[in-house]
């Protein structure tokens, strides 16, 4: 009896010693984790400038005369066509003087024909003909002359585009080059912009490029080169460059300060936060949770182009996989994880980046690496 009594004690504590050993692991003692799905998305590699929006087509609409300003046919912001009348100068008395020229002009044409008959009959001296055609002619070039006059006194766009904000009031004076308003043609823009001349043979007509603006934050403009200027400065050694950017919706405008980027090598790759990478001596890996069991993989990848907050990966990784942004140090290859949260991945290559990871509090029981 008590050699069964000890059996039984001995049995107790020997199972009580292999739970202690042992235990079971549950999902709440598992090591949280966050992660991120690889993303394939555009990568490129790109030169960076400072450049200044210009119109297509730009000038200041002014008179060629001096007279008083009787007409406004504008509204600031107003969409012109070409050849659109937007002031009048005063020219009331060359309208009169005009209509007295053709009036005489008619008298001459009139006494013409009459003389054309005469001299066929032979009843008049061919040299009163010719000087009634010569007064006829005269006659034609004065109304020419007064139209012309007319002309520089009603003032019209030059081309399409929208006018500015008016600068002089009806009944003003107006002076020879004084501004009356401005007028722009922003369907496109001009995007100026300078480049170090060690970029050189990545530059020419049709390169990609990308502008975006503080006043326009969140705003990114495509465009393309359009030319590269002949001469490099002598001083700053650096390339005048000419892009294109589309501005159907007006949203650009001239004077602008926009930030450029020069798109080279364009091609599709798969993007992780920089976080995610660890490196050893000239190695790099990334910490792959897989969807059996929540197993953690190590694996080595190679790296390729590099921007602020991401990284390009060219081998090692595949697209949609899960790979550990938060949590490296505390987990290691072959361990099962508790995936906490997905987070999202790195923004667009060339926007600004954010952080991968969320910035609160790890969960309970964890320590931040």
């Amino acid at each position: 009896m008590a050699l069964v009594s000890g059996l039984a004690v001995a049995g107790y504590y020997g199972t009580s010693h292999l739970r202690a050993e042992k235990p079971a692991e549950t999902p709440a003692a598992l090591t949280p984790v966050y992660v991120t799905l690889a993303k394939e998305g555009r990568i490129y590699d790109s030169v960076e400038a400072l450049g200044t929006a210009n119109s297509t087509e730009s000038v200041n609409i002014t008179a060629n005369v001096s007279d008083l300003l009787r007409e406004i046919r504008f509204a600031d912001g107003q969409h012109v066509k070409k050849d659109d009348v937007i002031a009048v100068l005063e020219q009331r008395e060359l309208l009169a003087q005009l209509a007295a020229a053709r009036a005489r002009l008619e008298q001459e044409n009139r006494e013409l024909a009459r003389l054309e008959g005469l001299l066929r009959d032979k009843a008049v001296p061919r040299q009163d003909y010719d000087q009634r055609l010569t007064s006829l002619e005269i006659t034609k070039r004065e109304v020419e002359e007064i139209e012309a006059r007319i002309a520089y006194r009603t003032i019209t766009a030059p081309f399409d585009g929208v006018v500015g904000v008016r600068m002089i009031s009806v009944g003003a004076l107006v002076q020879p080059g004084q501004v009356i308003t401005t007028l722009d043609d922003i369907s496109s823009i001009k995007l100026d912009f300078t480049v170090p001349s060690a970029y050189l043979p990545s530059l020419k007509p049709g390169v990609a490029i990308e502008a975006e603006s503080d006043a326009l934050s969140g705003l990114v403009f495509r465009g393309q080169v359009e030319s590269v200027n002949t001469r490099v400065d002598p001083v700053t050694r650096a390339v005048l460059v000419r892009a294109v950017l589309p501005n159907a919706d007006g949203q650009l405008k001239p004077g602008l300060l926009l930030r450029v980027r020069l798109i080279k090598n364009e091609r599709s790759g798969i993007i992780l936060p920089e976080e995610s990478i660890l490196q050893r001596q000239k190695n790099h890996y990334v910490l792959v949770v897989g969807e059996d069991g929540d197993k953690v993989e190590e694996r080595q990848v190679t790296v390729g182009a590099r921007l602020p907050g991401r990284v390009e990966i060219t081998k090692g990784v595949d697209a949609g996989e899960r790979v550990i942004v938060r949590g490296l140090n505390r987990v290691r290859a072959g361990q099962a994880v508790n995936v906490a949260e997905t987070v999202p991945g790195v923004p667009e290559w060339g926007a600004d980046a954010a952080p991968a990871a969320p910035q609160a509090d790890a969960p309970a029981g964890t320590k931040e690496p």
